[in-house]
């Protein structure tokens, strides 16, 4: 935990939800520099200026939902990629199916699984890094959290432009539910009715 973490802490203890000025803050707690402390805080999202010389210390409610909000707008990040890549297994099922199946996720945890190129490894890190995005390469070991990006590295990519996303093919998904039969068959009947591919020969009812 670093120190303006850990000064976040002792603020909130201190001012709690009242507005205080840099005056306040100099009087509590001793600083050689206390508007560049004040401003470094602000820029860390631990407090807010209400008005010209008034401070607030953000609730910790609001600090951690601005967190979850920041990770999950990482969702848009590809965009600013210069590689090529694919949407694949669960994020490209729920792709195929035009939202309608989606799974492989928790309340605390939100893969989007991408193949991509091989050799092309150490730029996806650097960029992920550079857009403060969370990720993780295939098999690797490590705790999972949030919006993370699941990269698949591949010598080859198959790649499918379905509505703008580029995605593996439809023939490759259909293989893909069709290995994970037992979850995915809600999604295969979707795709077996959408694109008549003849894939069962009927539907069991299920009762209500």
């Amino acid at each position: 935990m670093n120190r303006y973490t850990k000064m976040y802490g002792w603020l909130y203890a201190t001012f709690d939800n009242k507005t205080f000025t840099i005056d306040d803050f100099r009087m509590i707690f001793p600083s050689p520099q206390p508007t560049k402390s004040i401003h470094d805080l602000i820029k860390l999202d631990f407090i807010v200026r209400v008005k010209r010389g008034k401070y607030k210390i953000v609730q910790p409610k609001d600090f951690v939902k601005k967190i979850v909000e920041e990770n999950l707008e990482k969702r848009n990040v590809l965009t600013k990629s210069e590689k090529k890549y694919a949407y694949t297994n669960s994020t490209a099922v729920n792709i195929w199916t035009d939202g309608y199946y989606w799974t492989d996720f928790t309340k605390g945890f939100k893969p989007i699984h991408l193949n991509i190129f091989k050799e092309d490894i150490k730029y996806w890190e650097e960029f992920f890094r550079q857009n403060d995005t969370e990720y993780v390469i295939e098999g690797e070991n490590k705790t999972l959290f949030g919006l993370t990006y699941v990269l698949h590295p591949k010598r080859e990519l198959n790649i499918y432009n379905k509505d703008g996303d580029f995605v593996i093919s439809l023939e490759k998904i259909v293989e893909f539910c069709k290995k994970n039969i037992f979850l995915y068959r809600p999604a295969l009947e979707y795709l077996d009715k959408k694109y008549n591919l003849n894939i069962f020969d009927h539907y069991e009812q299920v009762a209500s």
